[in-house]
């Protein structure tokens, strides 16, 4: 049972963070969200609009610049760890980091904290997302070719800020104030995590910059939620014993 709701966790992350759309009705109408609706998502305690600066001009000198850093070439390895990293589970993404025993069944409290985490910056960007509608790179040039199956959903979500990237990216801050002994490399794996959505062909590098950007500020803003501490508490209670 456990075992089927965290994966259910993760699914509607990877929903929100990889494949937000435009409303049936109309290309150009934003999604209810807080920033529109007054309909606050409960997850999210900062507004990514009032910090995050608009897309690239499209087709524009910088968005043509990063369309050849997404081209590559890529190695097939390389490549193949991006398919990996597609994957919605924080475990799976830092274990490389920190061991084969660290797994969702082993550390309870630290799935909660990640799974809180990983909404409040996956679902940050989605404001952004349509009021800037930015194409995914793979979408505007035929040349670049995803990683991850085509579907006509990936086509139709928004590119900018990578939400992939927020979630990633904000994993990878929670752990290395967790695991101060092992920072550095899972800062590193943090990145190299986000970046995979480069190498994917599905966002851009400014969108992976600006999803790490609202990682940033989601998990800062957290530092200050009494549930977001509590959990915290526990998370480090749990993992000092692992990782000394």
């Amino acid at each position: 049972m456990l075992k089927s709701a965290i994966a259910a966790t993760w699914m509607a992350l990877a929903l929100a963070a990889c494949a937000t759309s435009a409303p049936a009705q109309t290309q150009a109408t934003p999604a209810p969200t807080h920033a529109t609706s007054g309909a606050r998502n409960p997850a999210v305690q900062v507004d990514a609009l009032a910090f995050i600066p608009p897309a690239p001009q499209a087709n524009g000198a910088l968005e043509m610049a990063e369309r050849a850093i997404v081209r590559g070439p890529w190695s097939a390895e390389r490549r193949a760890q991006a398919l990996a990293d597609n994957a919605i589970d924080p475990f799976a993404a830092f274990d490389s980091v920190l061991g084969e025993t660290f797994t969702s069944a082993n550390f309870p409290a630290t799935t909660a904290l990640l799974t809180r985490a990983g909404r409040a910056a996956g679902y940050a960007g989605e404001p952004v997302k349509f009021r800037d509608q930015r194409p995914r790179p793979f979408v505007t040039d035929s040349s670049i070719i995803p990683c991850i199956p085509d579907e006509p959903a990936l086509r139709a979500s928004f590119s900018y800020p990578s939400g992939h990237a927020a979630l990633g990216f904000a994993w990878a801050l929670v752990l290395a104030e967790l695991v101060p002994t092992r920072a550095d490399a899972i800062i590193e794996r943090g990145r190299d995590f986000t970046w995979s959505r480069v190498v994917c062909g599905v966002h851009y590098p400014s969108d992976v910059e600006a999803g790490r950007t609202v990682a940033a500020a989601a998990i800062a803003r957290l530092h200050a939620d009494p549930d977001f501490q509590r959990e915290r508490a526990a998370a480090r209670e749990e993992l000092a014993r692992a990782y000394p």
